[in-house]
Parts: C-alpha cells; sequence; structure tokens
C-alpha cells in the first residue's frame, strides 16, 4: 500500500502540473467495445414483462410521486430508474438525454455479480471459502509472504482481508494480483471491515486460477447468456484478468434481472443458475461494518434495514439494485450523482420510501388517471415525445396540488392549459432571440479557430481518465463551423484527434461519439447562447457521456472586442471576429468526490523520505496549496487567442 498511495500522489501531482498523455504506470490498451443497438442480438434477450403498477398490487400514485421527487432534486442527478414487482416491470423511466436501453458503467455493482461466480465455483466443489489465497496461488506468491497465509476466500467475500493493497493499487503497475499477495497487513484477516475493491479483484483472479477463463467469459457462459444478458461489457486488467471490483458496463434491465434472479433463490427459467444455498448465505449478514447507514455487509453485498431481508448490489455515484424481498420487489437506479454508498439523497429518498409503501397480493382496481400521470411524468422526463411538456424543477407539484384540491377536472385541464401555454410561450420567446444571437456570431465564428494558451485539460472528465486509465493529450485548440444555419460545430483539437461536435440553437441535444485512444464514447451535447456578467456571448455546453456516470462543463465565453458599431458618421461597420475567448471547465460528479479520494491518501503508511515529502503535500498549509491547486485542475480557466 505504501508504493501505491505514493503512485496515487504521484499521479495527482502529474495531474496538477499539467502533464498529459501516458502519465500512469499502467500500460494502456482501447478495450471498449462499441454499444450494440437496434440489432438481432437483442432477439436473445429475453425482456422482462411490462405490467401496469395496480396490476401487480401497487399504486401508480407512488412510483409518480418518488420519481417527480427525484426528478427534481438537482442533487440525484438521475439517469435511469426501473422498479419490479413479482419479476415484473411496473415503473421506468430515463431522464434525458439517458436511454434506458443504453448500457452504463456500474462501478462497484458488480461486485456482487463476481460473488455469484465464487458461489457456482463453492458449489462445483472446486472452490471452498476457507480455501487460503496462499495455496490458491502457491506458484506466485513469495514464500516469505506469510502474512497472506491467514488470508483465505471468505475474507476477501466479506471484505475483511486487511491487506494494504486497495483501490490505489489500479494506479500502481501491471501486476495487481502480484501487488496485493506480497501487501502488508492493516489487522488480522476476519477481524475488521475494510471495504477494498482489489479484494473483489483477487474473487476474478481466483476465477481465472480455477477456471482457466477470465471472470467475464465464465460469467457470460454461466449466468449472463442463459439470463440474455447479451450487450454487456467487464474491462480487464493489463494481464487480462477481469477488473472484478469495477469495469462493467450493463444494461438497467440487466442490473434488475441480477437482483431478480437472487430474488427467485439463483434460479432463472427453471435453471438453477446460482446455488440457492449461496444466495442465502450471500444474503445474510457476515460482518459488521462499522457504518450507521449499512451495519452489515454480507459477500459482495449491503445488507439494509429499509425493510426485513433488504440488501442491495451498490456501486458508487448512485449504481444500485435495491432487493426487497419481503414484498417482492427491486428498484434499480443509474445516476451520476456523489454517493460513494448508499448516503446520497437519491439513495436516502429511495430506501426512505420503501419503507413507507403499501403493497397488496392482488390486483387494485385501475386508476386511469394515476396511470396517465405517470405515463406522463416519464415520457416527459426521458424527452421521447413532444406530448408531454419537458419538466422543469417545481414544474409539478402545483399540479399534484390541483390534482387533489377538489377543483373539477375541466377547471385543472384548463389551468394546466394556460400554464403550459405560457411556460411554452415564454420558452419560444427565449429560443427566438437566442437563435437570433446565435446565429448572428456564429456567422462572425465560423470557420475560425483559437488555440488555448494551457494545452494540460482534456474533454475526458479527470474521473473517467482515472477510472479507464485513459488521459487526455490536452485540448489544443477550439474552432466553429456552420452548418446550413440550423446547427453549428465546436471542433476540438486534441492531441491527434478532433472532436467535432454537433450543436443546436436553443438547447437543442445532438448525440456525439468521442474516439479516445480507441475507445469511442456516446456524448449528447446541448448548448446555449448567453451573456456574462462582463456582457460577453457565452456558448454553455453541458457534455453527457450517455454510457457513464460524469458531464463534462465547457462553457466559452468571447472577447467583448467584437461588438457590432458605427463610425461617426453613423455608417455600419461590419463586426470584427473576437480576438481571444476563455474556456472555464468543470465535472459532475467533480471537486467533491476527489477530495474524499485525496483525504483517502495516508502518508505515514508510505514510510522513508518519499513518505516525508507526500506528508508534507497532505498536511497542513502546503495541503490547502495543492487542494487549490487540483480545485484549478478540475474547474480551469483557460484563455485562447485567435488563429
Amino acid at each position: 500500500m505504501a508504493k501505491a498511495g505514493l503512485d496515487v500522489g504521484e499521479l495527482l501531482l502529474k495531474i496538477v502540473t499539467g502533464e498529459t498523455g501516458e502519465i500512469s504506470k499502467v500500460d494502456y490498451a482501447p478495450q471498449k467495445p462499441d454499444f450494440i443497438e437496434n440489432s438481432a442480438i437483442t432477439d436473445l434477450e429475453q425482456p422482462l414483462e411490462r405490467r401496469l403498477p395496480e396490476e401487480e398490487g401497487v399504486s401508480s400514485a407512488f412510483f409518480t410521486s418518488l420519481i417527480r421527487d427525484l426528478s427534481e432534486n438537482k442533487e440525484c442527478r438521475m439517469h435511469k430508474i426501473m422498479f419490479l414487482r413479482h419479476g415484473k416491470v411496473v415503473a421506468e423511466s430515463s431522464f434525458a438525454p439517458y436511454s434506458l436501453d443504453m448500457w452504463h458503467v456500474s462501478y462497484s455493482m458488480c461486485k456482487s455479480i463476481v460473488g455469484m461466480a465464487i458461489g457456482i465455483l463453492v458449489s462445483e466443489g472446486k472452490l471452498s471459502v476457507e480455501d487460503k489465497l496462499s495455496d490458491i496461488f502457491s506458484a506466485r506468491i513469495s514464500p516469505f509472504a506469510f502474512r497472506k497465509k491467514a488470508v483465505k476466500v471468505k475474507h476477501l467475500l466479506n471484505m475483511s482481508s486487511g491487506v494494504d493493497f486497495n483501490e490505489a493499487g489500479a494506479v500502481s503497475g501491471n501486476d495487481w494480483r502480484k501487488s496485493f499477495l506480497e501487501a502488508g497487513s492493516k489487522f488480522e484477516p476476519g477481524t475488521q471491515f475494510e471495504y477494498n475493491s482489489m479484494n473483489t479483484y483477487m474473487l476474478s483472479a481466483i476465477v481465472a486460477e480455477i477456471t482457466g477463463q477470465s471472470l467475464f467469459h465464465f460469467c457470460k457462459e454461466r449466468i449472463f447468456n442463459p439470463m440474455g444478458i447479451r450487450r454487456v461489457f467487464w474491462e480487464s486488467c493489463p494481464q487480462s484478468i477481469t477488473k472484478g471490483g469495477w469495469g462493467l458496463f450493463i444494461r438497467t434491465e440487466d442490473m434488475a434481472k441480477l437482483g431478480q434472479l437472487y430474488l427467485q433463490s439463483g434460479k432463472w427459467n427453471g435453471e438453477q443458475l446460482v446455488p440457492e444455498e449461496w444466495v442465502k448465505e450471500s444474503v445474510t449478514a457476515q460482518i459488521e461494518t462499522g457504518k450507521d447507514d449499512n451495519e452489515h455487509y454480507g459477500y459482495q453485498l449491503w445488507i439494509n434495514d429499509d425493510r426485513p431481508g433488504a440488501y442491495a448490489f451498490n456501486g458508487m455515484l448512485g449504481q444500485n439494485v435495491f432487493v426487497y424481498p419481503d414484498i417482492d420487489m427491486i428498484v434499480v437506479t443509474n445516476a451520476g450523482n456523489s454517493d460513494i454508498f448508499q448516503t446520497s439523497p437519491m439513495a436516502v429518498t429511495i430506501r426512505e420510501r420503501m419503507k413507507e409503501i403499501k403493497v397488496s397480493e392482488r390486483p387494485l382496481p385501475r386508476d386511469f388517471s394515476a396511470e396517465s400521470e405517470l405515463i406522463a411524468l416519464c415520457k416527459s422526463l426521458s424527452g421521447n415525445t413532444s406530448s408531454f411538456p419537458i419538466i422543469t424543477a417545481g414544474g409539478w407539484k402545483k399540479r399534484s396540488v390541483s390534482m387533489t384540491s377538489g377543483r373539477p377536472k375541466r377547471k385543472v385541464a384548463e389551468f394546466e392549459s394556460k400554464r403550459t401555454s405560457f411556460k411554452a410561450s415564454v420558452a419560444s420567446y427565449n429560443v427566438r432571440n437566442e437563435n437570433m444571437l446565435m446565429s448572428t456570431w456564429l456567422h462572425k465564428l465560423n470557420g475560425h479557430v483559437y488555440e488555448l494558451e494551457d494545452k494540460n485539460y482534456g474533454i475526458f472528465p479527470i474521473m473517467m481518465q482515472v477510472v479507464h486509465n485513459n488521459f487526455t493529450d490536452g485540448i489544443q485548440k477550439i474552432g466553429f463551423r456552420l452548418f446550413d444555419g440550423n446547427f453549428f460545430y465546436i471542433d476540438i483539437y486534441e492531441g491527434t484527434q478532433i472532436y467535432s461536435l454537433r450543436c443546436g440553437f436553443g438547447g437543442k441535444r445532438y448525440v456525439n461519439t468521442i474516439n479516445m485512444h480507441g475507445e469511442n464514447y456516446k456524448v449528447s451535447m446541448t448548448s446555449t447562447c448567453t451573456t456574462d456578467e462582463y456582457n460577453r456571448l457565452v456558448i454553455r455546453n453541458e457534455i453527457s457521456f450517455i454510457e457513464e456516470a460524469c458531464i463534462r462543463t465547457l462553457n466559452i465565453h468571447f472577447e467583448d472586442n467584437a461588438s457590432d458599431r458605427e463610425d461617426r458618421k453613423g455608417t455600419f461597420i461590419h463586426p470584427s471576429v473576437p480576438s481571444g475567448i476563455e474556456v472555464r471547465l468543470d465535472e459532475t460528479p467533480g471537486w467533491d468526490i476527489i477530495i474524499d479520494s485525496l483525504n483517502s491518501i495516508n502518508p505515514e503508511a508510505i514510510g522513508g523520505m518519499q513518505g516525508a515529502i507526500v506528508n508534507k503535500i497532505m498536511t497542513g498549509s502546503v495541503k490547502d496549496l495543492f487542494m487549490g491547486a487540483f480545485k484549478n485542475t478540475v474547474q480551469p480557466v483557460i484563455h485562447g487567442k485567435l488563429i
């Protein structure tokens, strides 16, 4: 861990000082394939049956209220949500620009799948939870690594190995397995809970050691394919061992299937995929965590106290499968919030509401009004139809009051019609004015390119760079091209790539593809035109990575030396081209998550002169300076000149 901690500090210093490209000690090679859309493979996916909530004994109004509240709370940053009852999808919604059909990064949610694979091997007699790592990896472990002899498979499963090689090891070099086996120990295995993604990585390494195939291929054969989970991808380390604890891209519906598999005691379509006894053992509290929000942990999943028998497959930033056996329900989320475990406003809201939910074992009477409101809400949030207005924060609360205030339905409809008409008129006015402003300026900017003075920042958010070991070459230039008067392109010159991002007027979204060192990432781009506090033109761009949990904000401010003007005789002078730009970058989730990562570095564990240096950096006033520098790295302000 000492070396890994130092390597993390070194990587952060490189990022702060503006080093780009191959700055990691981990070899990079492109892995991620393109997501398959509208392919024949979808015929093999076994889609879940859809039913109305009332048909499965739940009120539509419950889902409407919960989804509305999640959408209105900006801290939740929802991407997708799905509810199952009795194995049927009873409510689901994406939140524009995200699509329910597109896969999504899962982070640690996939740890629970690794636990399933271990359970299969245990049931087949190929492995025992009492097996020691020193025996499994006897050909690889150093004879002097006596401290590892006590670490057993069950210690990896319940996060109690005590091995001092954690997530930081993902940036420390290529051989994570060797580093784990040779690392020191913090405490006696089995005596304490310490969440460590490298425990899960080692479980993946065990699967590879026993079966001769990667965990990903093993899961495809034994779990994914039989369940119709076909569009899925799992990253591997430089030694081709599936990362295990992270790196899985999976669709929301397929996440729901995995939760349903456990609700069905490991059985799918009559076939026992995961042993029933293993499922029971996994969802039984195996160790106390010391956390108030989640006091117990099972085998690669969290034991929750929301309802009797509740548990969760949990990934950071809002990737969850909440399972409620007592009411036969599942809630699945994808998001981009600041949640590390299950403490964000999103998780807390869902868990509290699920404590209060009322369910019936018999179908409820049809409630056409409630059903229509739920459908309208979800369609509006997804942006898939123009029949309903796009909801803004607070936009549905008044409707809820109106629906319950005793007004006749005709009056409610008239009220809604007038309110919607007014909002639409205001929005239309704003769009027309923005379009005029945008069109005027883009004719000036068309074909012009600006070179940035500081070339250390990229289109990829730092979070994604570190997680995927895919580091930016730095944005060199930014150009503008008007196309047919209807939309325009912002050209981002980064390394040897030119990302031509299509942008629309009035905040219209366009989907683009960014090729980052051989890996394609889908992004949704929305742009608006306004002026800043100095009355300068600003093009505000929000770039949503729709397979990820991250958003890149790219705001371009133009120098005010290009305003239209008249000479002394009143003759119009053609507008000049702005001589410079100011680019302001930000990312979400961003600074708060990185702060947590920085604070997790323990300089005392590094030791020696190097430890003293890192300790100096990470403590006292020097730490404040370092934190300030890193904040400027996450939220830089960059100037550019017309070339």
